[in-house]
């Protein structure tokens, strides 16, 4: 018997890249922190769930940089969601930076030597703002938009509730909430055209970058709601893994707490490859008044790694994460403790009582 093994030939598509990890072909979300996070990329087929905060602005902005980095990539875009007008949010996409602006940039960020905690500057960031030579992802300008000349040549495809596919009848039968067989229908199509599009000419092999957002929002509950919403996660899945697909969805989990299926959120989750929540601090007055989160907007909480088409899954090096939205950067930091410098501050003001006789100015309970 042979020991020769033919090995399967690398997917050669713009905006992927073989993983060092799993050697899998991954994708950048849009944002190069997150990627490292999550361990470079994250592998086509798989399925994304973002817990939403409870405004759902920031989960809002990692749409776009998934979006964005499609538009740099080339990717076929697929845009669904019942909460707004799809073609507003692909119209608001942040622009990428160049890389002279960027390495202008970063140099003169760079933070000036610690006097006190020294060691500091020894740990590797989260890659926030590091360049790499092996980044996949691109850095993006919110304060920018992307020119409508772009867009209109990008191959994308909208959703919002009110298109009826040929196909519907498919998945009429599984679902009573008739969007669920709608979108499953839309992004069907959208499907088979990539393949059909790819079996004629090799070459054409490209990525379906598929963004449902806040999917499980109000508009879409019923009475079988928990029953029906994860059998779509199901069927969708099974679509995107058989397929050049990535999918990211945004879901307010928050909102779970009222439903009868109190463990609706941890299957949920289950049923996505990767997952992570996004905690902000906005209306929490205990941590917006805490110390250790004044430099941060929220937490970044990682629900679940699976090991997706391998024996073992990625262990991120820490998974105390935050995050903060500057003005035209949303970035990921490890979360560091302050240093303890209030205490000894208190301790100069308000001098602990001695069992001395010493005067000077400082007067004490037991001076006489």
């Amino acid at each position: 018997m042979s020991g020769f093994v033919k090995r399967r030939r690398a997917l050669n598509i713009n905006g992927t890249r073989l993983s060092v990890h799993t050697g899998q072909a991954v994708i950048s979300l849009g944002n190069p922190s997150l990627d490292h996070v999550f361990g470079g990329g994250f592998p086509i087929g798989s399925i994304i769930g973002i817990g939403e905060d409870k405004h759902g602005s920031y989960s809002r902005v990692l749409s776009k940089y998934f979006l964005a980095e499609g538009i740099v990539n080339k990717h076929a875009l697929f845009v669904g969601t019942l909460e707004e007008d799809p073609t507003q949010l692909i119209e608001k996409l942040p622009k990428p930076v160049e890389t002279n602006t960027l390495s202008e940039s970063t140099t003169e960020q760079e933070p000036e030597t610690m006097r006190i905690a020294f060691r500091y500057n020894q740990l590797a960031p989260i890659d926030s703002e590091q360049k790499s030579s092996t980044a996949l992802g691109h850095y993006f300008d919110l304060t920018k938009t992307i020119s409508p000349a772009t867009l209109l040549a990008q191959d994308i495809m909208y959703w919002s509730g009110d298109e009826v596919q040929e196909n519907e009848a498919r998945f009429m039968g599984s679902f009573k909430n008739t969007h669920y067989a709608s979108l499953l229908s839309s992004i069907q199509q959208k499907v088979s055209e990539q393949q059909f599009n790819s079996t004629a000419d090799e070459s054409a092999k490209n990525v379906l970058r598929i963004c449902i957002n806040s999917v499980g929002a109000p508009s879409w509950y019923d009475k079988n709601f928990c029953e029906e919403f994860q059998r779509f996660i199901v069927l969708l899945k099974a679509i995107v893994r058989n397929t050049l697909s990535v999918c990211l969805l945004t879901v307010p989990f928050h909102l779970f707490n009222h439903l009868d299926d109190v463990h609706l959120c941890k299957k949920v989750r289950n049923l996505f490859d990767f997952s992570f929540d996004l905690e902000a601090f906005a209306g929490q007055k205990e941590e917006q008044a805490n110390p250790i989160f004044k430099e941060y907007h929220g937490l970044l909480n990682i629900t679940k790694i699976a090991p997706f088409n391998s024996l073992a899954s990625f262990h991120p090096k820490t998974r105390d994460l935050a995050f903060k939205l500057k003005r035209s950067k949303f970035v990921i930091e490890k979360l560091h403790l302050p240093p303890d410098i209030a205490d000894d501050e208190s301790h100069t003001k308000n001098p602990v009582p001695t069992l001395s006789c010493a005067g000077g100015n400082t007067k004490s309970k037991l001076d006489f």
